[in-house]
């Protein structure tokens, strides 16, 4: 008995199937150093604007081999290749054309709320700001208040002033909102910081083996703190505190309190000797103060 000749339909599903791999395995042999081939050259080196945006891919995580494909790859003979018009990126295949956190190099990423279009980041939609992080609306943004960089910390933004919530002061640009009774770096007033201590009723409490050094110190272990070491204030540093004492690494000397452990051969404020600083255009080496 004769085998059975597959209808026309199967006969063409075949040779389409066929016909397909036979691209795919073509295109993965054929240069070596093709950017869709992942783990080749890639794209550029050019460092980002700093942009928050996260960017989208064609999907992920097949398996290919003893490996999983990042986004945007498929897997065509044990190799993991990028899809048409994708670029192999450190972090997967991408649209160098259009991804906003890909946008015209690998690492090359929009402002939050700015949108790519071929390899160019656009403008911030109307109504937003360009700031450093992020396109930003000044009217409602607690981050960029009134002006760009203005924190209103855990406040909200009210026609582009910080408004603080019931129990809470505003302590400027840096600190936002804060409530000063229980707020360790705002205790009492804002910016002063209570160390490792706590803050309650607008006061320093601070825990066992702990002294108040006060200012921007607050609470400190004295026995073992390299910035407040025996007492408030005194600085070992590049050295450890043991016992209320300074102990100095290898080729670093004691300079006192302010300075703590130094390197005389290279230490900018003690070259040479303890308390001999260099001018502002000048380095030590060896030793000795050289330059300017």
């Amino acid at each position: 008995m004769q085998p059975r000749s597959l209808p026309f339909l199967g006969q063409l599903s075949l040779l389409f199937t066929f016909g397909l791999v036979g691209l795919a395995v073509g295109a993965a042999g054929c240069g070596g150093n093709d950017q869709n081939v992942f783990g080749g050259s890639g794209g550029g080196t050019t460092g980002g604007n700093g942009g928050q945006t996260t960017g989208s891919s064609t999907g992920g995580g097949v398996p290919c081999g003893n490996v999983t494909c990042p986004p945007g790859a498929v897997c065509v003979t044990g190799t993991c290749v990028c899809g048409d018009g994708l670029v192999n990126c450190p972090d997967g295949c991408f649209d160098l054309s259009s991804d906003p956190a890909h946008c015209g190099d690998c690492s090359q990423s929009c402002l939050e709320g700015q949108a790519c279009s071929s390899g160019q980041c656009g403008q911030c939609p109307a109504g937003t700001v360009e700031c450093k992080d992020a396109c930003a609306d000044l009217s409602s943004d607690p981050n960029h208040c009134g002006e760009c960089g203005n924190n209103c910390g855990s406040g909200m933004c009210v026609s582009g002033q910080c408004q603080c919530a019931d129990g809470q002061s505003y302590c400027g640009n840096d600190l936002g909102c804060v409530d000063l009774s229980a707020d360790p770096t705002s205790c009492g007033e804002c910016g002063k910081t209570c160390g490792d201590g706590l803050c309650v009723s607008g006061q320093c409490q601070c825990q066992a083996m702990q002294t108040q050094c006060g200012g921007n110190i607050g609470c400190a272990v004295l026995a073992s703190d390299p910035d407040n070491c025996g007492e408030c204030g005194s600085h070992c540093g590049q050295g450890t505190c043991v016992s209320g004492q300074c102990n100095c690494e290898p080729n670093t000397v004691y300079c006192g309190p302010q300075s703590g452990c130094a390197d005389l051969s290279i230490s900018h404020e003690n070259c040479g000797e303890c308390g001999n600083q260099c001018d502002n255009d000048q380095v030590c080496q060896g030793g000795d103060c050289k330059g300017g």
